[in-house]
């Protein structure tokens, strides 16, 4: 994949649950063994596979989206009101869309921002 415009796609953020601070961290680091530690309340995170492979599979998803973008600049979104359908432009879409992940840890949900400009997938025409 051609990653010129997608080069935060590795780039991860979660809200610490202890003081609501954001906790950066980088898929390419992500392992068991990682530990993520709040710059601003000290709380620690580690990451189970099944976590890790959660994140790692929607990030491919974020991939897959900027693989297609020559596809979704021409792509749109029916919504039907009524008897209307209304066809709401997908490239359009990307751009009122965050990259949020929500998952259940210990029966707490958190949420991890995906740091990708979605507007930069069109950014270039494609080749």
């Amino acid at each position: 994949m051609n990653t010129e415009n997608y080069t935060d796609a590795h780039r991860i953020e979660l809200n610490c649950v202890g003081c609501g601070h954001s906790v950066e961290f980088s898929l390419l680091d992500l392992n068991p063994e990682t530990k993520l530690v709040c710059k601003e309340c000290g709380k620690t995170y580690a990451f189970t596979p099944e976590l890790a492979d959660q994140i790692k599979r929607f990030s491919e998803l974020l991939s897959t989206v900027y693989a297609c973008r020559d596809l979704l600049g021409q792509a749109s979104i029916g919504v039907k009101v009524k008897d209307e359908e209304i066809k709401v432009p997908y490239q359009l879409l990307l751009t009122r869309l965050n990259s949020l992940l929500s998952l259940k840890v210990n029966d707490q949900e958190m949420t991890f921002r995906f740091r990708v400009d979605p507007t930069a997938i069109f950014d270039k025409k494609t080749e």
